[in-house]
């Protein structure tokens, strides 16, 4: 058994002061642990290594080191200088959702980002009621980016064609808002929306729900040949939301057997509820 007392030599951000979305490099070097571990999203590391790392803002590291019998600590911090002038965002409806469409002049963090929903009409607030969300769609999770996307999971309690000013705040400033209107409702069948992520497509929005896992069934078409692959390419619902039971944001359709394809293959991903499409 290692009795030792763990021992950081170093542990340090090079440099300790960046640009707002800029990197940095964390370095550290432990001797005599069994586990070393750091926080802000890193997580378990080895005894030594480097890391880089993006923060949205002033940020300090703490490192953790344990032997059996005994924890050490360290810390270090890094300055982000945040912009001067205020993000532009644009963003533009599209079916049930928002859709953002380009950002200027700053990276945004997610989050640090909240939608309010006011009824055009009453000029009610009704942000509670609509529940809107903002999902990840552009494949970075810390940032907001072209590509991600603003649902709202109780538009069928609304009438079709109600409008509402929808406003996206950051830092209690408002960096954009729109027009939206209730585009269908009642909704009769759940929606769903999905992108591709990497070899894998990921759900990002969906409404009308809750959505029961089981009855779900995939449907893969080659574009080319017009051929059903579902069976071939071993397309599969993957559970990410740690709701085994439902469909839900970020669970995932899998692929098995993509190596047997040519690179640049193209299929058309349905997505089957209770015999009816509910996302492509």
């Amino acid at each position: 058994m290692n009795k030792k007392k763990p021992f950081i030599s170093s542990f340090e951000v090079i440099p300790n002061q960046i640009e707002f979305g800029d990197t940095a490099i964390l370095h550290w070097n432990v001797s005599e642990a069994t586990s070393v571990t750091i926080d802000n999203g890193i997580g378990a590391v080895m005894l030594s290594g480097n890391r880089t790392i993006t923060p949205l803002q002033t940020t300090t590291y703490t490192l953790t080191a344990k032997s059996a019998t005994t924890t050490v600590t360290a810390t270090t911090s890094i300055i982000v200088n945040q912009p001067l002038e205020k993000p532009n965002v644009s963003m533009d409806q599209s079916e049930f959702y928002i859709e953002i469409t380009g950002i200027k002049n700053a990276r945004v963090s997610q989050s640090q980002v909240y939608v309010i929903a006011n009824n055009i009409t009453s000029t009610e607030n009704l942000t509670s009621a609509l529940g809107p969300t903002i999902n990840e769609g552009d494949g970075n999770p810390t940032s907001l980016g072209s590509g991600d996307i603003i649902t709202f999971h109780n538009l069928s309690d609304f009438a079709v064609g109600e409008p509402w000013n929808i406003q996206l705040l950051y830092r209690g400033d408002i960096v954009s808002q729109c027009i939206f209107k209730n585009p269908k409702g009642p909704y009769d069948r759940p929606i769903v929306r999905m992108i591709q992520s990497e070899s894998n497509i990921t759900i990002i929005g969906s409404i009308n729900g809750p959505i029961e896992q089981t009855p779900c069934s995939i449907i893969v078409i080659n574009t080319t040949s017009e051929t059903n692959q579902t069976s071939v390419v071993g397309a599969a619902l993957t559970d990410r939301d740690n709701k085994p039971s439902l469909l839900g944001v970020s669970d995932q359709i899998t692929f098995s057997n993509l190596e047997k394809f040519k690179a640049g293959d193209t299929w058309t991903i349905q997505l089957v509820y209770k015999g009816d499409s509910i996302g492509q």
